[in-house]
């Protein structure tokens, strides 16, 4: 790749062009495990899991997917929360080729059958607290769905005996043969569909090869290895493994580093200082909502928070003052860093020796980052102005799953065209402002929410704050702004209003002010302004 502006401000150690192994995912997890067969793989509740225990549970897991007709490129859905058979069932499709299609256990049937019939599922492996809804769907689509994989929970477990579709995941497990399945596998080969938010749009599949896995890991390894002790990898999984950011930070990343994960079965700030303190991590990739729920918690302080090495931050935006904050109660900073289902988790972060506030950081090694027009998304930008971000790399999706208007629409010469508007300045620090749909223009301006949503969370009674542009026979849009006060403060509508016209244009300044009690969240913490937008007295088209 020829020079680029951020490449002097790589951290020591980082190859800008790096060359990737050609080994496929599942041959290189097979010699970990001849390595070090007895190295911890998983911690979960206070249970240990080697790797080589793992590995005999997903041979004898895919050996029993095969006798049940499962072939490679068959897509398998994974409908299970954060908890070992997760990782196992993932690794029993890497090793017959099977695609992995992780889905959210929350969700409802309509969004589940959404995704199990867009791509073509035919069998579900889902948790026993969830069987009665995945059993509805597949009654009623038998057509397309042929079998569900049952985890039970129970003891005794589960009987499945009277519905000739289920099977017992254990039953599986304890019957399969212990061997490797010998099923050939290329890089280019898709292994994982990842289903993106939906929260401004439908739903779309990302086919991720096992290529892309590879570059995305390599990459992260790149970008962390200064100031990681990654022969002494251990991570804490506290975010869902349905979810792209999920995924590679606990499966995808210890496949090529060869690390430990250490599993909670619930994502709350006191399970993971439990954990933080129990298996003492040296890597937490958290998001925003869990960094602001760990700053109220009474034991943060006297939590070993400080012993870790790398606190990641993603999904979101971080405030810079919640950033400070934790900072200075912890001691390790924060590296914020950028990316999407669509570039298989990311393509920017912060090098940690040269930070900048508000900044996502610079691309990632062999990714390239431009800025095009808003307008008409084809001409290029000079640094420092705003613009559509667009990114080229080795770990981005050529196309969603079976949906060439949306791959056409978002996929151009290479490029992917993120519908995130923000800069890049000179020295390649890339910057976001807004969701291109998310933009407010008021009288003809525009007005980024996430500027002034930083105002807002600077005051020193608000908790947490979102704005949505709402209709203005006046103006077109204006701004409005939902406000979460701090528990035992409290603040009026006008003195929000005042307080934000001392940083704010006029036109950016909220009109209206509601209060309440919590902003609504997407299942891995985002805020959802279509929530907002759905909100009584909106009546703003949701696309």
């Amino acid at each position: 790749m020829e020079r680029k502006p951020w490449h002097p401000f790589y951290d020591p150690g980082v190859d800008h062009s790096p060359v990737y192994t050609d080994i496929p995912l599942k041959d290189q997890f097979i010699a970990l495990v001849k390595n070090q067969p007895n190295k911890p793989y998983i911690y979960y509740l206070n249970k240990i899991i080697a790797y080589y225990e793992a590995n005999t549970s997903a041979c004898r897991l895919a050996n029993g997917m095969l006798a049940l007709g499962i072939k490679k490129g068959d897509r398998v859905v994974i409908n299970l929360p954060n908890m070992p058979e997760f990782l196992i069932a993932a690794h029993a499709c890497f090793k017959i080729g099977a695609i992995v299609v992780p889905t959210n256990p929350r969700y409802t049937k309509r969004e589940l059958q959404c995704q199990y019939l867009n791509c073509k599922a035919e069998t579900i492996i889902c948790l026993d607290l969830n069987l009665d809804l995945n059993c509805e769907i597949l009654l009623e689509n038998q057509d397309a769905l042929k079998r569900i994989i049952v985890v039970s929970t129970q003891k005794p477990p589960l009987k499945v005996q009277e519905k000739e579709f289920l099977i017992l995941y254990n039953d599986l497990v304890e019957k399969g043969r212990e061997v490797e399945p010998e099923e050939e596998v290329s890089l280019d080969d898709i292994a994982l569909i990842i289903y993106t938010g939906g929260t401004t749009g439908v739903s779309k599949g990302c086919c991720i090869t096992n290529f892309n896995l590879i570059a995305m890991a390599a990459g992260w390894k790149q970008m962390c290895q200064y100031f990681v002790d990654l022969e002494n990898y251990k991570v804490l999984s506290s975010t869902p493994m349905y979810h792209i950011h999920g995924f590679q930070t606990t499966f995808n990343f210890n496949i090529l580093i060869g690390g430990s994960i250490i599993i909670i079965p619930e994502i709350t700030p006191d399970h993971i200082l439990e954990a933080v303190n129990q298996y003492e991590p040296n890597v937490w990739l958290g998001v925003p909502a869990l960094i602001g729920a760990l700053c109220l918690h009474p034991r943060l302080a006297q939590s070993k928070m400080n012993k870790l090495q790398h606190i990641g931050c993603g999904a979101s935006p971080i405030p810079i003052s919640l950033m400070n904050k934790f900072e200075s109660m912890v001691g390790v900073p924060i590296i914020e860093g950028y990316g999407a289902s669509e570039t298989s988790m990311a393509v920017a972060s912060n090098p940690i020796r040269k930070r900048k506030a508000g900044s996502v950081g610079i691309p990632y090694p062999n990714t390239d980052c431009k800025v095009v027009d808003i307008a008409t998304g084809t001409k290029e930008l000079p640094l420092g102005q705003v613009g559509e971000l667009c990114f080229k790399g080795p770990q981005i999706v050529k196309e969603y799953w079976k949906n060439p208007k949306e791959t056409a629409l978002n996929f151009q010469e290479g490029w992917w065209h993120s519908g995130d508007i923000g800069y890049m300045d000179e020295e390649g620090f890339i910057f976001i402002l807004d969701r291109k749909k998310d933009m407010i223009i008021c009288s003809g301006f525009n007005v980024f929410s996430s500027e002034v949503e930083n105002v807002l969370n600077s005051h020193p009674q608000i908790l947490e704050a979102a704005v949505i542009g709402v209709p203005d026979l006046k103006r077109g849009e204006t701004v409005k702004a939902y406000v979460v006060i701090k528990y035992g403060e409290q603040v009026t509508d006008l003195e929000i209003k005042d307080f934000c016209r001392k940083y704010l244009a006029a036109y950016k300044v909220p009109t209206e002010v509601e209060f309440i009690n919590a902003l609504p969240r997407t299942s891995v913490h985002k805020i959802n302004r279509k929530a907002l937008r759905m909100l009584k007295g909106n009546c703003h088209e949701v696309i």
